[in-house]
């Protein structure tokens, strides 16, 4: 099943790119590899209230690690020291974005009830949910390949 998903994905890679569109192929997120050096902004601590449908659930406490795709290949064999420079950089590059992140992610979680969150099916929506909407703010690449959840917790 991984492996037709995977096909259908590079399909409309080369579907996309024989109609004039540029189209880098990207791994589907359920089956990407999270232990790469990539570039990587971080979401930590935000407090967010749920959409309270009946349940005593208020809010959902979370960390992220939003992870790009590493088009330069510098992360990939980066380690210690270089690999700390190249993650301090790019997220002094990019404050503007975590900023729209925040935003995105606001939005997304309060839109959930803690229901929706309770299950691992409703967390591995809810990512997919943040990669599109993360990817939808981005003004160019790189592109949200995948967001860890590094900390999440309901009361």
């Amino acid at each position: 099943m991984k492996r037709l998903a995977s096909v259908g994905v590079l399909a409309f890679g080369v579907l996309l790119s024989a109609c004039g569109g540029a189209a880098a192929y990207v791994p589907p997120p359920n089956s990407f590899p999270t232990t790469q050096n990539l570039p990587a902004l971080q979401l930590s601590g935000r407090v967010i209230n749920l959409n309270q449908k009946g349940s005593g659930y208020k809010y959902a406490k979370l960390s992220l690690s939003v992870q790009f795709q590493d088009i330069s290949g510098q992360y990939v064999h980066a380690s210690g020291a270089a690999l700390t420079k190249l993650q301090t950089d790019f997220a002094a590059a990019n404050s503007a974005t975590v900023a729209a992140f925040n935003d995105v992610l606001t939005t997304d979680v309060s839109q959930k009830s803690a229901s929706d969150l309770a299950t691992a099916q409703g967390l591995e929506t809810l990512r997919q949910q943040l990669i599109k909407d993360f990817n939808s703010r981005l003004a160019g690449p790189p592109p949200v390949l995948y967001v860890e959840f590094t900390d999440f917790v309901m009361q």
